[in-house]
């Protein structure tokens, strides 16, 4: 059975209306061992017979067999794979890789061998033999057009395919050249079929088997000139392809990739700055439309911190400290919070001066937590004392190694701010960390802080006992300073009143009213509106205490009392009316476990991870306002999209001619797909790697930090994602107008770098 038979083959040719006849009739056979040289005047069909045994142009009448199969219902896949296995072409106009080197060439076509080092050798083996070793570094696009054919040659043979087809191979080489290429020509035809077409027969008469002369598109004579000597055992180890070292497409397609990126530079360096602009571009726009993220967050009914677990009691009754600290002991808590409502506001303030400039920063308070060693100055150790933990972005103003800001404000009470630690995460909250009293005090200045629920009024008593004057008050501003039990009344208007009073022998006394409701379970759970009245009476009043003149006008309308006296009134108003506690387990599983026991128990116990539904018009406008953000995130990314598929469409033509040559040599479609691929992937790299290094140098850095939305790591995930869909979508465009014309056509098109 002949390797390769044409049985009445016809190529026509149709453009613009006109019919031209390639080829007609043509009925040859060949087999390994035959070194054929085909003759012809120019237009005679030469290069069409080679066309169409190539299958890089289609034929329309008769069958060509190879092997005894027939190909004409063949598709663009199948003669792709047929060109792999069988193939080598030398061309008449090289048809080199300008972009690759010489060397490079070369290897293309030995990529079937999965030994980097044994492909090298045999590489730099065929360069020597064609006289290419000095130039194997040098680019196509530098050689002159002898260089070029010889390295072409060398590519053909590298391929080691049973069947050759050079197209005029010598016709660019000085006779020397010439003899010594058809020399190593016929060495290498000894096991396969090598078809010449030549002008020169004398150049190739006493290494051709066979000589074929074409006229007009017809065989006008086929003569032998000598028979081949092969033996069988050596037609069938040639043509069986599994005796070829081969490594997988994906393999091939890496190394492929990697020299394509590497051959045009200034391309690649394009396609890199393209993935960085797109890359960062979808990193900006996501931390500055991070809010969107809220919709996903848990609502929690409660502040979570892990092991806590609120009660209170199912018939609505206060607990006192006993009732509670039993509790605590009876269910194996670490530690119980009688007044927790700090941890459940979000509302307050702290503020602080910088640089002679009022500043207001938001807080939430927390209890029993630690934020490790590595911090700032020390944790709080006195009742004034607090530990601020905070975005980085407030670190200019509070200093980086030392504590810069001695005293920050809660409302009116001054506190000295010890020790500070910094977070990156901007989406948090930040925190006040204070000691156990210290908390207590806090607390108690928040609850009477409300001047809506509470009532601070001066009386004035003559000297027979009946009130001759009511000042009304509108602030309480604790002092450490004072002694306890002590209050001092901030008035313009109480001076201006005393002093004017001829019965020196008056009497004052403060009345704090708190107003509350109280929480009735035998009717219905309804609730009565109740008030508590605390008296501060005279002898507790310093009128001019010399350790408060730096309050002396500013804080007019207040009264200033004892820290000790503060938390005295606040507790006997929290002891009437809160109802809520806190119990803190090792951890949230405990935390569970205490709370079905307390729950059994006859108590109303969750712990503080439990979620909850907001009411629908806070998540009818939370979802509003996120899909708004969610729609400009992606009109950003489809226009960066659009940017960056236009920019890669219009570099295609740089490829388009490489293309069609690798087809041409029969590299496996999947391979040059894999390497197209491959090569969009490490433009990514920089790209990547560039984000990470912004976003290090953002979230680290106090003035970016506060102006972008910090970033998790699903979120780079869905960038890296999103830009590695988007590179995969333009590479698969490039990829199908790449193979979406035949093999000729695209050559003939084409234009490489």
């Amino acid at each position: 059975m002949s390797l390769l038979t044409l049985k009445d083959i016809g190529k026509i040719y149709v453009s613009e209306g006109n019919v031209a006849v390639g080829i007609r009739g043509v009925n040859l056979s060949f087999d390994r061992g035959e070194f054929v040289a085909v003759t012809g005047k120019s237009g005679s069909g030469k290069s069409t017979l080679l066309n169409v045994i190539s299958g890089m142009d289609s034929y329309e009448e008769g069958e060509l067999f190879i092997e005894g199969q027939p190909t004409s219902h063949y598709m663009q896949k199948e003669w792709e794979e047929y060109r792999e296995k069988y193939i080598s072409f030398i061309f008449q106009d090289y048809n080199i890789i300008e972009s690759f080197t010489v060397l490079q060439n070369v290897e293309l076509s030995l990529m079937h061998i999965e030994d980097k080092k044994e492909r090298r050798a045999r590489a730099l083996e065929l360069l020597d033999r064609v006289g290419m070793t000095s130039h194997i570094r040098q680019k196509g696009s530098k050689l002159s057009g002898g260089q070029k054919q010889r390295t072409v040659i060398a590519r053909a043979l590298a391929k080691d395919s049973p069947i050759i087809l050079a197209d005029e191979p010598t016709g660019n080489l000085d006779s020397t050249t010439s003899d010594e290429i058809i020399e190593l020509l016929r060495e290498v035809s000894r096991d396969k079929l090598l078809i010449v077409v030549t002008h020169n027969f004398e150049q190739v008469e006493k290494c051709a088997t066979r000589h074929i002369r074409i006229f007009d598109g017809a065989v006008e004579s086929d003569h032998v000139i000598s028979h081949s000597e092969i033996s069988s055992d050596e037609k069938t180890v040639r043509s069986s392809s599994e005796n070829k070292k081969k490594s997988s497409d994906f393999k091939k397609g890496l190394t492929l990739g990697k020299a394509i990126f590497t051959s045009k530079p200034k391309l690649s360096f394009f396609f890199c700055l393209l993935m960085i602009i797109g890359t960062l571009g979808i990193f900006m726009v996501t931390a500055l439309c991070g809010d969107a993220a809220v919709l996903f967050e848990k609502n929690y009914m409660f502040e979570h911190i892990d092991g806590r677990v609120v009660i209170t009691t199912q018939n609505g009754e206060v607990m006192s400290e006993e009732d509670l600290k039993a509790i605590s002991e009876k269910y194996g808590a670490k530690e119980y919070l009688h007044y927790d409502i700090l941890l459940e506001d979000y509302s307050n303030y702290m503020s602080f001066e910088h640089e002679g400039e009022e500043k207001y920063l938001r807080f939430c308070y927390t209890y029993r937590e630690s934020f490790g060693e590595d911090i700032i100055g020390k944790y709080p150790q006195n009742n004034n004392e607090v530990f601020l933990y905070m975005p980085i972005s407030y670190q200019p103003m509070f200093g980086k190694s030392s504590v810069e800001i001695e005293n920050i404000y809660y409302g009116s009470m001054e506190l000295k701010v010890t020790g500070v630690k910094y977070y990156y995460d901007n989406n948090l909250t930040p925190k006040c960390l204070f000691t156990k009293e210290g908390f207590r005090t806090v607390t108690a200045l928040h609850y009477l802080f409300d001047s809506a629920s509470n009532d601070i009024r001066v009386n004035v008593f003559a000297s027979e006992g009946y009130l001759i004057n009511e000042i009304a008050l509108y602030n309480i501003v604790p002092s450490f300073d004072m002694k306890d039990g002590t209050a001092y009344i901030e008035s313009g208007e109480y001076r201006k009143f005393v002093n004017t009073l001829y019965d020196k022998n008056y009497r004052t006394q403060i009345s704090f009213t708190s107003h509350y409701y109280n929480y009735d379970y035998n009717n219905y759970g309804t609730q009565k509106a109740l008030s508590f009245t605390r008296l501060i009476e005279d002898d507790c009043i310093v009128n001019v205490p010399p350790e408060m003149n730096r309050f002396d006008g500013y804080y007019d309308g207040s009264i200033i009392v004892s820290v000790s006296l503060l938390r005295d009134i606040s507790e006997e108003v929290l002891e009437r009316s809160y109802r809520q506690a806190s119990l803190f387990f090792e951890n949230d599983k405990e935390a569970h476990a205490a709370a079905d026991k307390l729950n059994n128990d006859g108590y109303i116990a969750v712990t503080s991870d439990t979620t909850y539904t907001p009411e629908a018009t806070t998540v009818i406008i939370g979802l509003i306002v996120g899909l708004m953000v969610a729609f400009m995130w992606l009109m950003a990314i489809v226009f960066l999209a659009f940017f960056i598929g236009l920019c890669s469409n219009r570099t295609i033509g740089a490829f388009k001619s490489d293309m069609a040559i690798m087809r041409s040599m029969g590299i496996p479609v999947k391979v040059i797909k894999t390497g197209m691929y491959v090569r969009m992937l490490i433009a990514l790299i920089p790209a990547y790697i560039l984000v990470i290094a912004t976003a290090v140098l953002i979230f680290t850095t106090p003035k970016f930090n506060e102006f972008f939305t910090y970033l998790y790591a699903w979120q780079y995930a869905v960038i890296f994602i999103g830009m590695l869909i988007l590179t995969f979508r333009i590479t698969r465009g490039q990829v199908r107008k790449l193979f979406s014309e035949s093999v000729k056509k695209s050559l003939k098109g084409g234009s490489a770098e």
